[in-house]
């Protein structure tokens, strides 16, 4: 028999292994100034090289969850671990823009098996009442890896190449493959198995989950694809502290996922708090485009604000969709969730460079608010019937 205990081993497994994938995903934003020096792109060419790896994550998310539901957590992620492993070594290797975007595309594939699936474990291990706080914890190491790659990689780029970086993300995500074998063990409500039950899209207050987290990503990654650019090129702050800067809103950013997830645990809902997060991320949007046009100094501690606040949500939605798809369905809907998410992630950073690139900054942060504020929109109605079941139960 498993001590009750174990159930923290396997999250803390999860988190190791999940802010390895962030790290990979969401951490190359802080090298967005050595690249484009490097290969001489401009904020669309960058955009499309950074959204690179999230494409290749969401070509394969789907299929990671399936697997899980049908092989087991362990499994799923520990081979995509190394052959993440193999494509960042591979991208360490190249000089060519054409090669690295490859390379990037290949190493978010592989990563899907860890965002696919690390989220499964929480739901078999943890009961309602811890898990929207386990959750919050597993999605904190989202921000926690890419907050960490914030801090690391640029100056380490600076210094000794950006091979030096990917080789970096390349021994993390093969010491994460490690920690996963030799930590992670099935909980026996998600023993793999072949799923059965209806399928998740069939529920509408999933899909409509989905297209909130679609909408979502838009504010969040106006932010951490963009922030080290932003304040280097619009507030003239140094590089090393822009990129101290991004690492902060993702680490405070993940901090405030917990602080959600158990907000969650306490009032018995995830819907409504998740609502309530989307309209405060559309107002701080609206404050920063006001402030954009306006100028000053004000626009920084305001857009670092935002910045957290948009990150805040994810455990909250992701909790929701795997409570309602059920332990034999779990790996599958929040696949389908992470492709919502990943998608949102692929195509913020080359549409909103463009936007930017004819436009100005506060054109792409009022396209943000306008996420956010539809997002809030949607959520109204699934979230007062929530609160109406809530009420009746007790």
């Amino acid at each position: 028999m498993t001590a009750p205990s174990y159930r923290w081993v396997v999250l803390g497994a999860g988190v190791v292994a999940q802010a390895s994938s962030a790290a990979v995903l969401q951490g190359l934003p802080g090298l967005a100034p050595q690249l484009r020096t490097e290969y001489g792109v401009g904020l669309t060419g960058l955009g499309v090289l950074l959204a690179s790896v999230t494409f290749g994550l969401v070509s394969t998310l789907v299929l990671w969850g399936a697997l899980a539901d049908r092989l087991g957590e362990r499994r799923v992620m520990a081979t995509g671990l190394v052959l993440a492993f193999l494509a960042l070594l591979a991208a360490r290797q190249t000089t060519s823009i054409v090669a690295l975007t490859v390379w990037l595309a290949l190493a978010g594939a592989a990563c899907g098996s860890v965002n696919a699936a690390s989220g499964r474990s929480v739901l078999g291990w943890f009961g309602p009442a811890e898990r929207g706080f386990a959750m919050g914890i597993r999605q904190t190491a989202l921000p926690l890896g890419a907050g960490l790659s914030a801090a690391v990689l640029p100056p380490l780029a600076v210094r000794h190449g950006l091979g030096s970086a990917f080789g970096a993300l390349a021994g993390y995500c093969l010491l994460a493959a490690v920690v996963v074998v030799l930590l992670v063990r099935e909980a026996p409500a998600q023993a793999p198995r072949v799923a059965g039950g209806p399928r998740p899209l069939a529920d509408p207050v999933i899909r409509r989950l989905f297209s909130v987290s679609l909408l979502l990503v838009v504010p969040q990654f106006a932010v951490v694809a963009f922030l080290v650019v932003y304040l280097v090129d619009e507030q003239d702050v140094p590089v090393a502290a822009a990129a101290l800067m991004l690492a902060g809103v993702q680490l405070v950013g993940g901090a405030s996922r917990i602080v959600t997830g158990r907000w969650s645990d306490r009032v018995g809902r995830r819907l409504d708090p998740l609502r309530r997060v989307a309209i405060a991320v559309c107002v701080l949007f609206v404050g920063l485009v006001l402030c954009t046009l306006q100028g000053g100094r004000v626009v920084v501690p305001v857009l670092l604000l935002a910045g957290v606040v948009a990150i805040s949500w994810n455990g909250l939605a992701f909790t929701a969709v795997g409570e309602l798809a059920g332990p034999g369905r779990a790996g599958t809907a929040l696949g389908v969730q992470n492709t919502a998410v990943g998608l949102g992630a692929a195509l913020t950073p080359p549409l909103l460079g463009a936007l930017v690139d004819r436009t100005a900054w506060p054109a792409a942060y009022a396209v943000a608010a306008l996420a956010a504020g539809a997002a809030a929109l949607l959520l109204g109605p699934v979230a007062r019937r929530e609160a109406r079941v809530m009420t009746d139960a007790r």
